[in-house]
Formats: C-alpha cells, sequence, structure tokens
C-alpha cells in the first residue's frame, strides 16, 4: 500500500469521511499481523452509529498500543498527526518484508547435468524421469519472468489451514471445496497469495506449491524443512534447491518412490498430483515427456 493520504480525522471524535475511514481500514488491514489484529476489517468506509464500539476503532487503538506504545490510547488519527505518522511508517516497512517476501534478489535459475546426475543417484531413478517431472510440473523452468518462483495459489488448502475463518468474508481466496474458477494463473497467482498472507501468513504460505517441482508449502518438512518460511525463502533463491527439495520429498513417500524408479507413471501421478490425475492426462504427459528426453 502506498502512503497514506488523509483529508480528515478518523476515530473516536473524528470528522470520519467514508473514504478516509476506508483508507484507515485499508492500512490497518495491511499491517494487521504487526499490530495483533485477529481478524481484518470490513473495507467498507463505515464505523456505525456507536462509533466507540466500531471495529475500525478497536484497531486504532491497539496499533496505538502496539506501535506507539500508548497506555492510554484514544483511537483517534489525525491528519498529519503522530499517529498518521506511525502508520505510514508501518505500511512502508510492511511493503518491504511481506509483499515481495525477500529482498529483490536475481535466483540461481537453471539446472546443470551434473545436479541431474545428483538427483538421480539419491532416488535411484533415471535422469529422464526427473527431466520429465520438471517439463509436466512447470515446463521447465522454476522461476516467472519476474525472477518469483512459480507457484498456484489453492484457496481450498488456505480454506484448511486457517480454519475457514475467511470463507464467507474472502471467497475468492478461501474456499471450503477446490474450484478451478479461481485460479488467476501466472504472476498474479502471488496477488492472491499476498491478499491472503494479509488475512493469515503462514496458513497462507503453506496453501500455495512453489517452484520447478510444484511443492505444497504444507510439505515442508517432508522436503527437509522446520518450517515453511525457510522453505519459501530457498524456493527464492535458487532452481537447485527446488530439485533437492523434490528429492527429498520423493524419499519421504515409498508410494512416489518406487514409482518414479519403475517408470510407474499412473502411480506416480495419483500420488504426485492426487486422485483425479487422469482427468488432466498427467500420466500421459509424463509418459510423453519421459520418452521425449531418454
Amino acid at each position: 500500500m502506498s502512503e497514506l493520504v488523509l483529508l480528515s480525522s478518523v476515530g473516536i471524535g473524528g470528522e470520519n469521511k467514508t473514504e478516509d475511514v476506508l483508507n484507515i481500514q485499508k492500512a490497518l488491514n495491511t499491517i494487521q499481523e504487526k499490530i495483533g489484529l485477529n481478524e481484518p476489517l470490513a473495507e467498507d468506509g463505515e464505523l456505525g452509529e456507536d462509533v466507540s464500539a466500531s471495529k475500525t476503532c478497536y484497531a486504532i487503538a491497539l496499533m496505538q498500543e502496539k506501535i506507539l506504545g500508548f497506555k492510554n490510547p484514544d483511537s483517534l488519527i489525525s491528519c498529519n498527526g503522530k499517529t498518521h505518522q506511525a502508520l505510514n511508517k508501518a505500511l512502508q516497512e510492511t511493503s518491504s518484508t511481506s509483499n515481495l517476501f525477500l529482498p529483490k534478489i536475481e535466483p540461481e535459475k537453471g539446472l546443470k547435468d551434473e545436479d541431474y546426475n545428483d538427483a538421480a543417484a539419491l532416488l535411484n531413478c533415471e535422469v529422464a524421469a526427473i527431466k520429465a517431472v520438471s517439463e509436466v510440473e512447470s515446463s521447465g523452468s522454476g522461476y516467472f519472468d519476474n525472477d518469483a518462483p512459480c507457484i498456484l495459489f489453492e484457496a481450498h488448502q488456505f480454506s484448511k489451514y486457517s480454519d475457514h475463518r475467511f470463507d464467507e468474508s474472502h471467497p475468492e481466496i478461501s474456499s471450503a471445496k477446490w474450484d478451478r474458477s479461481l485460479y488467476i494463473g501466472g504472476e498474479k497467482e502471488y496477488e492472491r497469495l499476498q491478499a491472503a498472507m494479509r488475512l493469515d501468513r503462514i496458513a497462507a504460505l503453506k496453501s500455495a506449491s512453489f517452484g520447478r517441482y510444484q511443492i505444497m508449502g504444507f510439505n515442508h518438512q517432508a522436503t527437509g524443512y522446520d518450517d515453511v518460511e525457510s522453505f519459501v525463502r530457498d524456493m527464492f533463491l535458487a532452481e537447485r534447491h527446488h530439485l533437492m527439495a523434490f528429492v527429498h520429498f520423493l524419499k519421504s513417500n515409498n508410494r512416489l518412490l518406487e514409482a518414479i524408479q519403475n517408470l510407474d507413471w499412473p502411480t506416480f501421478a495419483r500420488y504426485y498430483n492426487g486422485p483425479s490425475y487422469a482427468e488432466n492426462h498427467y500420466d500421459e504427459k509424463l509418459e510423453s515427456a519421459y520418452n521425449k528426453h531418454c
């Protein structure tokens, strides 16, 4: 979110013009995690008839306590006042950390023959089998043109890991059931992921698949990472990390490991892509890609 500009005061005793209230609600939702706000505010530009009972005013007081250290917060943001300035500073800090996960970096893209050979030796399978999965899962590249790892955000997983708290308020990113129509595709999937992160960062990171092998965040332990933050960080840094995560993931699942060793593509597709793999012909695509790389 860019710098917050106010035309009037907002909160208890404020002028509370609709546009200003709306901008404050959006700003407080952006720093929700920083101020300990459990649920996002409704972005409707309204405080309600009883301003003192307003959730927005409560959030303003929470922000004054957490960021400014006020012992007796007044739940009022005046134009260019201390609270307004502190809120702008918090917005700038948040935008530099959570929006893109990491400072702008240039990842180590691509995999060398020795990378594939190392992975094949660890899995005791053919190099062509690993290349087949690379091609089918991400068209042979783990990064978008903007240098961020390829992702796909799954609304049904976010619903699960956030305990269905946002199904009604944010149906476009939180759905009790899988819904193909919710996908945006490509780099725009980050817009959905970032929106979910503002609601529940950890649940959001667990709910996206990352990198060349499209491994879900909730599988981070199976890929050798203690927490999902570390897993996501490494997906941003180098494509070899994508490959090693894939190796660990297969070694943690005997069915997948045996399937890739035996070139049993239907079994591999079932346990890697889910029981509906046949609808998308994943097994046929994997076999075709393997034959090409042989």
